[in-house]
């Protein structure tokens, strides 16, 4: 005979309150994005972002962030509580992400033209790979770019509040792919899902006041002040925040290269105004020439003839200082003397050739929809421990480089005028 069949009751599911919360945070990308694939210079065609690259960005903001809590002789302790909480080889990362619907619009072929590819134009000197000559296949520029980054945090309050430092940090001041020191790649947070006080971080207004306010305060919540340990890059106090300047000529000239290289861009032209800005002021700076055949007033050109060819033809000594004061800009740094017979050198540290720029330069969105120009100075080592190496130079040349600082005497020169912090005299004219 058959028998009923027992009442089954089902158990009630509950999330557990210390079950870790994976929430969502949705990004815009605001200016072009740069390289980024697994080819230098060139965008990845099947990934537009890549979790590892994120996650790259993410501890080195989180060092940037919490290094002070280390002190100088700190650098041991902060690589064992980095790999534990970011992950290494042998550890798990306590921190979970995952890219979601990135897309863009790649740029495969863009003419030359006063905005992108021309040497005088000054977004392609602040990516130099841009300076090409007549049509060129660049494939390595994405617009329009969006993604999803789901993200699960420590449940451990306090390592939590370290990540969303770093995110905040990261949000702020970086971006992805290349060249995110000089404004490519800035990302844009639109909102936040799943969860509580985990942002988006973002000034009310375009405001001087207002953004400089904004920034004090979380640069106080989310960053350690102390010492970090030796040669770690950290934030601070030294920026600059820029609005309501006249840039309403270059508004033309902007908007018809944009429109020629993607028409949906054209949106993007309040951000990229705020981007131009910082980077044409810093091509100024850098740049800096006489009258006098428009040769340069910094030091490095008359020390490079020194090391190499001397002073042939018409030009004469115009500096006797033997320094490389815009070292500080970041490492290499190639010159190359046109219509001189002096060849190509490269100036780069004595044993290690790259050093990341200390300046970051891009524009930043305001809640209200618009934007300031944004620029920043990390606190960190100027100039290689190693010292400096001109590369090119004629034998026995190229070592033996002064790298103390400029004395007041020898900053006497456009645009330092006596300044002898370069970076910080940069700041002061924006």
């Amino acid at each position: 005979m058959n028998r009923p069949l027992p009442e089954l009751s089902v158990p009630s599911l509950q999330t557990r309150s210390d079950a870790p919360v994976t929430h969502t945070r949705f990004y815009r990308v605001i200016t072009p994005l740069f390289g980024g694939g697994v080819t230098p210079q060139q965008a990845d065609p099947i990934t537009t972002v890549r979790a590892s690259e994120i996650r790259g960005q993410l501890r080195f903001w989180w060092r940037a962030t919490q290094a002070g809590r280390y002190g100088k002789d700190g650098l041991r302790q902060m690589k064992c509580d980095e790999d534990k909480l970011w992950g290494s080889t042998s550890t798990p990362s306590q921190v979970q992400i995952e890219v979601r619907k990135g897309r863009g619009n790649l740029i495969s072929q863009i003419k030359v033209n006063r905005f992108w590819g021309d040497p005088d134009s000054p977004i392609s000197y602040g990516a130099f790979p841009l300076r090409k000559i007549g049509n060129t296949s660049l494939g390595g520029l994405y617009f329009d770019v969006t993604f999803e980054l789901a993200v699960t945090l420590p449940l451990d309050p306090a390592l939590r509040q370290q990540v969303l430092a770093a995110f905040w940090a990261w949000e702020t001041f970086g971006g992805i792919g290349a060249r995110t020191r000089r404004g490519f790649g800035a990302i844009y947070c639109e909102k936040v899902d799943g969860d509580q006080d985990v942002g988006p971080w973002h000034p009310l207004q375009a405001d001087k006041d207002e953004v400089e306010k904004w920034l004090c305060e979380h640069l106080q919540r989310f960053v350690q002040p102390n010492d970090a340990p030796e040669g770690v890059p950290t934030l601070w106090s030294e920026y600059r925040i820029v609005v309501n300047y006249n840039l309403e000529s270059k508004c033309t000239e902007l908007k018809n290269a944009i429109e020629g290289a993607c028409p949906k861009c054209r949106e993007w032209l309040p951000a990229l105004i705020a981007w131009y800005y910082p980077i044409e002021k810093m091509k100024q700076f850098r740049q800096s020439r006489s009258e006098n055949y428009g040769r340069s007033y910094w030091p490095e050109p008359d020390e490079i003839r020194r090391r190499t060819k001397g002073f042939p033809g018409k030009h004469q000594e115009l500096s006797k200082t033997r320094k490389f004061p815009r070292a500080v800009f970041g490492l290499p740094i190639v010159f190359h003397f046109k219509d001189e017979d002096i060849p190509r050198v490269t100036l780069q540290g004595s044993k290690h050739d790259r050093l990341a720029s200390r300046l970051i330069l891009r524009p930043l969105q305001c809640a209200d929809g618009k934007f300031v120009s944004m620029a920043l100075v990390l606190k960190g080592p100027e100039l290689p421990p190693d010292g400096l190496k001109l590369v090119g130079a004629n034998k026995g040349q190229e070592t033996g480089i002064d790298t103390k600082p400029l004395t007041e005497e020898e900053a006497k020169f456009p645009p330092l005028e006596g300044k002898t912090d370069v970076l910080k005299a940069f700041l002061d004219t924006l």
